[in-house]
């Protein structure tokens, strides 16, 4: 808390000020962030914190062209310097990518056409220790002892770093490239320049960090350090784009952005790179699984020609060999039913029948020793405060168990929320309360499911082989699917295997012939994905006819009945017996009786 006054005032209560790796000074307090920059960017917080961190050091550059819009700077190093004070004279890591003011003139990083008076490209970086002195001397100017550590710049040839005076018409100089420098050449007035990179008078220049002049992002993320999931058998593209911001920089070039992978062995990673209409920079990497390993690795798209000053200059993207967190497989109905038409039970089809079951409270389906008998430990339509229906066998009341209404009184205290109810999985049967209806018998249902990841969705097909169940051990149900050839050997060595039926999921078609629920299980087989891919579906088969032996009992109880009739008419003939005489001689009599009765 307090005032900062080297350059001006915080009216700030509460801040922060610090320095970064570069000098820069920065201010945080509570509800902003600002930061300082280099004088192109620094705006209105020149005045509050005066000028950026000069990162020049005290010694002599000397400028050296290299082709006409190219040049490069060494950096002096006398050769009495002491071993300890050696390093104040480089050039470091972090003038990479820097800007050199020398009085009203710029020199930057990056290429501009020759007219501008320091152009260059490529700013390279060098150390100068004396190898080879020159002597160098003007015709008609005079030289002063304020000439020492200038340089003389000869175009196509070696520059030349004055080191002392001679005299006013001769003095010695190093060769920045020795190879390069003429001997007993002339040159005139206008092929050669004077420029004053020393610090002999005062150090007529300084390093700031350059403007910022891309924006670095991704084509299909605004986060900068994005995961993606490789599945075992599939591939992922990132593409990172590069923007300029001014078109007063020259095009980029490759190469401009690298790639460094941090684990090629998991990953095969390749890139392509392009440029667009608008000169903007792009790269596409491609990441496949090439073998059945599961792991993670980083990706850098490093920008080497951006500036200090760019919000971004490194994306580090991560990848995952292994199943994403998104991924999951779905059932496909086959009738679309709104979720309004879910919530209030109705959904007829073109002929009134409705296409939602409610099922009764404490529902269990039927077993193989019939609809009376269940024997699953899967409640549906959970409420531990109503009787339990078809629980009179012993086998019955020993299995049946509530999972989420367990150790509770009422079904509100199961606390089922609307996505449980909805739910397949036989984890939230407690909570289920409707499923979907079929009128019997169900005949070629096709079973069809999707991959969902977040790159959308992709049906369930070859090399994805699946094996199915009924979770509640109901039988009166056969699968049938189509057997390619390669399918077929897979099948036949992975069943051994499983223990299990395996299925081709692509073109799978379920019939059932009994009644009631049918909770079917989708497994995908282990091999082709890192993922345990499983889905559930219910399957309320309702308007079956009489289970059996309804229909024989029936035609016995019937064909008895007739056969007494028969054998009981034979009887009376028998014995002589006339049913019809017999019954018409009471009737007269009756009627005799009835006659002889007088009314007074």
């Amino acid at each position: 808390v307090g005032r900062y006054s080297a350059a001006g005032s915080v009216n700030d209560r509460i801040f922060t000020l610090y320095y970064d790796q570069l000098g820069f000074l920065h201010k945080l307090t509570p509800g902003h962030f600002e930061a300082s920059g280099p004088p192109a960017a620094f705006g209105r917080f020149r005045s509050l914190f005066g000028q950026p961190p000069d990162m020049g050091f005290e010694t002599a550059l000397a400028p050296q062209h290299t082709t006409l819009d190219e040049m490069i700077f060494f950096a002096y190093v006398p050769e009495n310097e002491p071993q300890e004070t050696i390093y104040s004279k480089k050039f470091t890591n972090i003038h990479y990518g820097k800007v050199i003011h020398s009085g009203h003139s710029a020199l930057t990083l990056v290429s501009v056409t020759h007219p501008a008076p320091f152009g260059l490209e490529d700013f390279e970086m060098f150390d100068l220790i004396p190898n080879l002195f020159c002597f160098i001397s003007v015709a008609q100017a005079l030289f002063e002892n304020t000439d020492i550590e200038k340089t003389v710049v000869i175009p196509g040839y070696s520059s030349f770093l004055i080191t002392s005076i001679l005299d006013n018409k001769n003095a010695v100089a190093l060769a920045t490239m020795p190879k390069r420098a003429p001997n007993n050449m002339t040159f005139l007035k206008s092929t050669w320049f004077l420029y004053n990179f020393g610090q002999r008078n005062g150090r007529t220049w300084k390093i700031y960090a350059k403007p910022c002049n891309y924006w670095f992002q991704y084509d299909d993320s605004p986060s900068l350090n994005i995961v993606k999931y490789v599945d075992l058998g599939n591939s992922q593209v990132l593409k990172a784009k590069v923007i300029q911001k001014s078109k007063d920089f020259q095009k980029l070039e490759i190469p401009l952005l690298t790639v460094f992978v941090g684990n090629p062995n998991l990953l095969e990673v390749t890139a392509e790179v392009t440029f667009d209409d608008t000169d903007s920079y792009i790269i596409n990497i491609s990441a496949a699984s090439k073998a059945l390993r599961q792991g993670s690795t980083s990706l850098a798209f490093i920008m080497w020609s951006a500036s200090t000053e760019c919000f971004v200059t490194t994306m580090i993207p991560t990848l995952k060999s292994s199943c994403g967190y998104l991924r999951s497989m779905h059932h496909i109905p086959s009738t679309f039913i709104p979720a309004e038409d879910w919530i209030s039970g109705v959904h007829k089809d073109s002929r009134g029948f409705n296409l939602i079951k409610t099922l009764p409270i404490n529902y269990r389906p039927p077993s193989n020793m019939g609809i009376a008998v269940p024997l699953t430990d899967n409640f549906y339509h959970a409420d531990p405060s109503k009787p339990i229906p078809r629980n009179l066998f012993y086998k019955s009341k020993k299995t049946g168990k509530f999972k989420q209404c367990a150790n509770v009184s009422t079904r509100k205290e199961c606390n089922c929320t609307e996505d449980q109810k909805f739910s397949h999985a036989v984890a939230f049967s407690d909570c289920k309360e409707k499923v979907p209806r079929f009128k019997f018998p169900v005949t070629q249902y096709p079973v069809s499911m999707e991959i969902v990841n977040e790159d959308g969705r992709v049906p369930l097909e070859p090399p994805y082989l699946v094996t199915v169940s009924e979770v509640n051990n109901r039988q009166n149900w056969k699968l049938k699917h189509t057997v390619p050839e390669k399918i077929r050997k897979l099948k036949t060595l992975l069943e051994p295997m499983l223990h299990d039926a395996v299925y081709n999921p692509s073109g799978l078609n379920l019939s059932i012939k009994g009644s009631e629920l049918f909770h079917f299980r989708v497994t995908v087989i282990k091999g082709v994905t890192f993922c345990d891919l499983v889905e559930e579906f219910q399957v309320y088969v309702d308007e079956a006819p009489l289970p059996f032996p309804g229909h024989t009992l029936i035609a016995v109880a019937a064909a008895v009945v007739l056969g007494g009739l028969i054998f009981a008419a034979f009887m009376f003939q028998l014995k002589g017996i006339h049913l019809w005489k017999s019954f018409q001689r009471q009737i007269r009599r009756g009627q005799e009786k009835f006659s002889n009765i007088s009314l007074h």
